[in-house]
C-alpha cells in the first residue's frame, strides 16, 4: 500500500535551523573575500601601471633608435675625419632630442650622468652610435622611478665592391701551398706590355688597338717609322687603371706588401706563362688612408714608395729566395684601421727615362705575377673574416686583370664578395676579351648555384660595336643548356663563337633577390666550361648600384 510521507514538526524545525546557519556563514565569508580583493588590487594596479609605463618606454626606445640611426648615417658622410664624425653624430642626436650630458667625455658612457651619446669609428667607413638615457616612470613610481633605455646603430658607407678572393693573396696561381700556407687560387694577375695589342686581353695597359702585335712585334717605339702604318692607338689606354687595395682593420699589426715575380726561363721557376719579352713592372704605393674615396686619394696623393722591378728576375734572386719581392715592409696601421694602395703598370711610356734605345720598346708580351699582404713577422697568407680581424684584406679596386691556363674541363675562380646588405640591389659585371676557346660562362652565388642573368655588348668607345640597347637572357638566343658537375639546365653565356667575345666588352646584369642571404661566406664565382685547354687573358669588373650609405645594424 502506497503512503504519503508526513513532515513532522520536529523535522521542520531542524531544517530551518540549518538554513539560518548557512546564511550566517555566507555573511561571515564576506569579510574574507573583501580582504582578498584588497590584497589583489595592489599587484593588479602595479601591473596596470607598468603596462602604461612599458608602452611609454617602448615609444621612447623607438625615438632613441631613430636618433641613433640618423646620427650614425650623418656621421658616415663626414669620414674619414673621425673627430668631425663624432661632432656631427652628437649634433644630430641632440636635434632628435638626446644631448650628451658630458659631451667632451666619450669614456663615461656606462657611468656618467644621462643621457649619454657614444660615437665609435667601428672600421674604415663605418660609425657606431650608442644612446643611453633614463626614462621616467609615471604610474609605476611606487615600484621604480624609471629605467635606463639603450639603443645603438651602425652605419656604413659602401666602398667599391671587393674583387678577388677571401684570402690576403691575389693571383697566387700555382704557387705551392707550402709556401703560401694555403692553396693558390689558380689564377695569375697580369699586365700587358705597351707594345702588345689590346685584343690580347688588356683593355687599359696596351698602347695599341690593332697593328703592332698583328703586323710586326717589334714595330713599336717613340720615333717616327717605328710603328706600323696599320697600327691604331688604343683609345682606352690608361697606365694608372690597375689599383689594388690593402685594407687593415682597427688594431691590426703592421702589414707587408709583396709581389711574386719569378722571371721567365729561370731554372726551377714556377711557370706563370711569361716569356723573355714580358714587360717589367712599375709600382707605386700610396697611403695610409682612412677614406673610402680610394681613387680620389690615389689620384691626388704622392706615392710613399715607387720602383721598377728587375727585368726577368729569377726566384733565386729574390731577397728570401722564394720569388717574393717586398714593396712595402711593416707599414703601420692606425687605431681606426686604414688602407694602402698598390698601383701597377707595365712602365708608362710617358716616363722621361724611356729613350729610343731603351729595351722597354722590345717588351711585347704578358707579365703574370701575384700580390700578397701579410701581417708583421709572417710570410703566409691568412683568410680575411670576422673570425680573424687582424688579417689584411687584399682586393682589386676597379678592374681585375687576369691570366689563366685553363684545363679542358670545368674550372672556376673567385670573383667578388656580395654581403647581405646588397639584397634587392642590381649587380653589373663587365668582362673584356673573356672566354676565348671556352664553351660557356656561368656566374654562381655563394651557395654554388648558377644564377640567372641578362647580358649585352658594351663596346662604346671602339667603334667596333655600339652599346646594345637591349638585354638578352642567359643561354639565349642559342637556347643552350649548360651543365656544371653533372647538373644541367643552369643559365650560362654561350661563348663558343669566340669572334663574338674577342676584343669585346660584355656586360652582365644580375638582380639580387630581396631574400638574399649569404651566411658566413658571401663570395661569388665565375665558371668556365672548356672543351680544349686554352689560355685566357682578360679584365673583369663588378659594380653594385644604389644608395652608398646603409644601416648595417
Amino acid at each position: 500500500m502506497f503512503r504519503v510521507p508526513v513532515l513532522h514538526s520536529s523535522s521542520s524545525s531542524s531544517l530551518f535551523d540549518r538554513l539560518r546557519l548557512g546564511l550566517r556563514l555566507v555573511r561571515d565569508d564576506g569579510g574574507y573575500i573583501l580582504a582578498q580583493t584588497a590584497l589583489l588590487i595592489i599587484p593588479l594596479f602595479v601591473f596596470a601601471a607598468f603596462a602604461t609605463d612599458i608602452g611609454f618606454w617602448y615609444v621612447q626606445g623607438q625615438k632613441a633608435q631613430r636618433a641613433a640611426d640618423a646620427a650614425a648615417t650623418a656621421a658616415v658622410l663626414v669620414l674619414p675625419d673621425s673627430d668631425a664624425a663624432v661632432v656631427e653624430a652628437k649634433a644630430v642626436a641632440a636635434r632628435n632630442g638626446f644631448t650628451d650630458a658630458t659631451p667632451n667625455d666619450n669614456t663615461d658612457f656606462e657611468t656618467g650622468p644621462l643621457p649619454q651619446i657614444k660615437v665609435t669609428i667601428a672600421r674604415p667607413g663605418a660609425v657606431e652610435v650608442r644612446i643611453r638615457n633614463e626614462e621616467e616612470s609615471f604610474l609605476g613610481k611606487v615600484v621604480t622611478d624609471g629605467i635606463v633605455v639603450e639603443r645603438f646603430a651602425l652605419a656604413e658607407f659602401a666602398s667599391d665592391i671587393h674583387l678577388g678572393n677571401p684570402t690576403s693573396g691575389l693571383g697566387t696561381g700555382t704557387i705551392p701551398a707550402a709556401d703560401l700556407g694555403m692553396p693558390g687560387d689558380g689564377t695569375w694577375l697580369a699586365l700587358n706590355a705597351y707594345c702588345l695589342d689590346k685584343k690580347h686581353g688588356d683593355h687599359f695597359g696596351s698602347g695599341y688597338r690593332v697593328g703592332v702585335g698583328t703586323y710586326a712585334w717589334t714595330l713599336c717605339g717613340p720615333n717616327p717609322g717605328q710603328v706600323s702604318a696599320q697600327a691604331k692607338p688604343n683609345p682606352t689606354f690608361d697606365p694608372d687603371a690597375y689599383v689594388f687595395v690593402v685594407e687593415a682593420q682597427p688594431g691590426s699589426p703592421p702589414v707587408t706588401i709583396s709581389i711574386f715575380e719569378p722571371g721567365a726561363g729561370c731554372s726551377g721557376s714556377i711557370a706563370t706563362g711569361d716569356n723573355a719579352n714580358a714587360p717589367r713592372i712599375h709600382y707605386r704605393i700610396y697611403g695610409p688612408s682612412t677614406s673610402l674615396a680610394h681613387r680620389a686619394f690615389v689620384d691626388t696623393s704622392s706615392p710613399i714608395a715607387e720602383g721598377l722591378l728587375a727585368d726577368n728576375a729569377c726566384i733565386a734572386n729574390s731577397p728570401n729566395g722564394d720569388g717574393w719581392w717586398p714593396l712595402l715592409s711593416n707599414a703601420p696601421v692606425g687605431i681606426d684601421g686604414g688602407f694602402y694602395y698598390v698601383q701597377l703598370n707595365a712602365r708608362n711610356p710617358a716616363s722621361p727615362d724611356l729613350d729610343p734605345g731603351d729595351p722597354y720598346w722590345a717588351e711585347t708580351y704578358v707579365n703574370s705575377f701575384s700580390l700578397k699582404a701579410t701581417r708583421n713577422a709572417t710570410t703566409e697568407l691568412c683568410s680575411f673574416s670576422n673570425a680573424d680581424p687582424t688579417c689584411p684584406n687584399l682586393y682589386a679596386l676597379e678592374w681585375l686583370p687576369l691570366y689563366r691556363d685553363l684545363p679542358n674541363d670545368e674550372t672556376e675562380f673567385f670573383l667578388t664578395e656580395v654581403p647581405d646588405y646588397h639584397r634587392g640591389g642590381t649587380m653589373f659585371i663587365r668582362m673584356f676579351d673573356a672566354a676565348e676557346g671556352v664553351d660557356n660562362i656561368q656566374i654562381a652565388g655563394p651557395d654554388g648555384t648558377a644564377v640567372p642573368f641578362e647580358w649585352r655588348y658594351a663596346d662604346t668607345s671602339l667603334n667596333l660595336m655600339t652599346e646594345a640597347g637591349y638585354w638578352e637572357t642567359a643561354f639565349q638566343p642559342h637556347n643552350r643548356t649548360c651543365s656544371w658537375n653533372g647538373v644541367g639546365g643552369n643559365p650560362c653565356l654561350d661563348t663558343r663563337n669566340s669572334s663574338n667575345f674577342n676584343d669585346h666588352m660584355v656586360e652582365v646584369r644580375i638582380e639580387i633577390p630581396a631574400t638574399y642571404s649569404c651566411g658566413g661566406s658571401c663570395w661569388w664565382t665565375a665558371r668556365y666550361n672548356t672543351a680544349t685547354a686554352p689560355t685566357d687573358r682578360t679584365n673583369w669588373s663588378v659594380e653594385m648600384r644604389g644608395d652608398p650609405v646603409r644601416l648595417v645594424e
